[in-house]
């Protein structure tokens, strides 16, 4: 069953030493301190003293590490993004959004996402939404705003009928200022092999049977190892079963677990030196129902994607 969009779940396997791509260090490091480093002005008391500079780092990391699946806080999740469709508008000028994915920003003007919310019935992925925390509410603590989409592709591998390969990124229209309540992940400095735990996020839903979450919601997952292997084998969408190069296998011995509507949304792990800043490991692609215990779901491996991303953001930028 394909999961339109909702929360997490993740596996690990084994594998050497990876080298951390100095791009990816690059970049995640330019974004912490683009939002949160400022340079503060301060003069000496005595005349003529030339005007110095020192680094203000706002980078704090307050938040407790979740156990189970509760509401995000504000400003928690800057890079979550919502992919929908937006309807024409109607006689009297009313228009109408149909979200149905998750997304991960990962630049100013890129969101990463399942390839599989591209061929959703409910139309194409043409609006995303940013700095959103409850739909339900303008008094929260949140800073939504809508971009249009210029256009989005899969992976080349990618096949609708199947779900290896489950990856895809969507070019805003404009880029995104970034501020505390919109800025993007990091992309991933390893596999994950070597992560026990996973936290994913999403507005699907709370049960397999049920609706969308208005409020953005986190739970913590485990990696399964290579669950996986067996309890995927029969699936119609991954006939060839797991595969633990490119997929992740995460889930819960509790009635926690990623759902529909939580397709594209990441599955993160907090930076190690950076405690405002996350990582994207993989993305919820695909699962057997939701929140049954010991009952793993299946992830794109980010990782493994890394050179098509680059290549992808790089091409694009010189169009």
């Amino acid at each position: 069953m394909k999961r339109i969009c909702a929360f997490l779940i993740m596996s690990l396997h084994w594998t050497s030493i990876i080298t951390q791509d100095p791009e990816v260090v690059q970049s995640c490091t330019k974004y912490k301190k683009d939002v949160f480093e400022e340079q503060v002005a301060f003069s000496h008391f005595f005349p003529n003293a030339p005007v110095e500079y020192e680094t203000l780092d706002n980078c704090h990391g307050a938040r407790p590490l979740i156990v189970g699946g509760m509401p995000a806080e504000g400003k928690e999740f800057p890079h979550m993004a919502r992919l929908g469709h937006r309807r024409a508008a109607d006689a009297d000028g009313k228009t109408a959004t149909d979200w149905f994915c998750g997304g991960t920003l990962i630049s100013d003007r890129f969101v990463l996402t399942a390839a599989h919310c591209f061929y959703s019935i409910r139309g194409v992925v043409n609006i995303v939404r940013l700095g959103e925390l409850d739909f339900d509410s303008d008094k929260d603590d949140a800073d939504p705003e809508d971009f249009g989409v210029r256009s989005y592709k899969e992976h080349p591998n990618y096949d609708n009928s199947l779900l290896y390969d489950d990856i895809g990124l969507v070019e805003l229209d404009e880029p995104v200022k970034f501020n505390y309540y919109k800025h993007p992940a990091c992309l991933p400095y390893d596999d994950g092999s070597r992560h026990n735990t996973f936290i994913a996020i999403g507005w699907g839903h709370k049960a397999l049977v049920g609706s969308d979450s208005n409020m953005l919601l986190k739970v913590k997952l485990n990696a399964y190892n290579n669950v996986c292997r067996y309890k995927i084998e029969s699936s119609d969408e991954l006939p060839r079963g797991f595969n633990a190069t490119t997929q992740l296998c995460i889930g819960s011995s509790e009635l926690k677990d990623t759902c529909t509507g939580d397709s594209g949304g990441p599955v993160l792990d907090y930076h190690k030196d950076y405690p405002c800043m996350y990582h994207v490991l993989g993305i919820t692609s695909t699962g057997i129902g939701c929140g049954t215990p010991n009952i793993p779901g299946v992830y794109t491996r980010v990782h493994f994607y890394l050179d098509w991303i680059k290549r992808e953001i790089t091409n694009t930028s010189k169009n």
